[in-house]
Formats: C-alpha cells, structure tokens, sequence
C-alpha cells in the first residue's frame, strides 16, 4: 500500500487566494481618511521644513489624488504638486523623493504602469515647487 499525502483544504485555498488575487499584483493603493495626508518614502526634507505628502479620495484614494509640498512643521500643505499625473499607485509607499543636500531640490519617482516608472524634479524656493525637468522615463538597469 502506498503512502498518500494529503494537503489540507485550507492550504489549497490559501496559495489559490495568494496566486490569483488582485492583490498579487503588487498595486499600492490606499483609503485616505479625510485630510489625511501621508508623507511619501524619504519625503521629508533635510533641514526639516518640507516634505512631501500624497492624498486621494474615494476607493482606493483614486478620487482627486496628488502629491503635495507640506509645510512639515505645521502639517499644512503648500500646494499640490500638478506635474505628478498618470499615477499607477496610490498608497504613498509607492513614492519616492530624493532631496538635495541643502533641501533646495527634490526629485521624486513614481509608476505610471506596472513596469514603468518617471522621475520629475523640482525646485524649492519661496515655499513653493517649481518644476525643473520632466517627467523622464526611469531606465530600469
């Protein structure tokens, strides 16, 4: 008689929930609360007084979404960032500043499809953003 391996139902519908879920994709959506805004990963400027937050509506925060320059001191925001368009995420996870040293410059990459990624890049003077190059295409190398 030979041994027979049984895997439980419940393992069975787990790895077919993880394999075949909307979810598997790896989107980054997320439901904004009312003025909730959430700082993106690195967003906070290096002497402290900006940073760089994303907010939406609706399911899945895909109602009115933009990005913003916030006052990080206060938690106020400057003004929404119109340049970043064509967003594939909403969760603020799914973007990235880079800021210069001196917190006079930010550039900030994001995914406008599943494998295609843009980074524009501002320049901070007077507490207000002014674009300086793109959206350019990220090379994935």
């Amino acid at each position: 008689m030979k041994p027979r391996i049984l895997i439980p139902v419940i393992t069975v519908a787990a790895l077919c929930n993880v394999f075949f879920s909307p979810t598997a994709y790896a989107t980054s959506n997320y439901n904004y609360k009312p003025g909730e805004y959430v700082v993106i990963v690195h967003g906070r400027s290096p002497n402290g007084r900006y940073s760089i937050a994303s907010h939406g509506e609706g399911e899945f925060g895909g109602d009115n979404f933009h990005l913003y320059l916030m006052d990080a001191q206060t938690g106020k925001k400057i003004g929404p960032l119109e340049e970043v368009k064509d967003t594939f995420d909403t969760g603020a996870s799914a973007y990235y500043a880079k800021w210069s040293a001196d917190s006079n410059q930010v550039s900030i990459t994001y995914r406008v499809d599943r494998h295609a990624a843009v980074m524009i890049r501002y320049s901070i003077k007077g507490r207000r953003a002014y674009i300086i190059s793109g959206p350019t295409p990220v090379d994935k190398r």
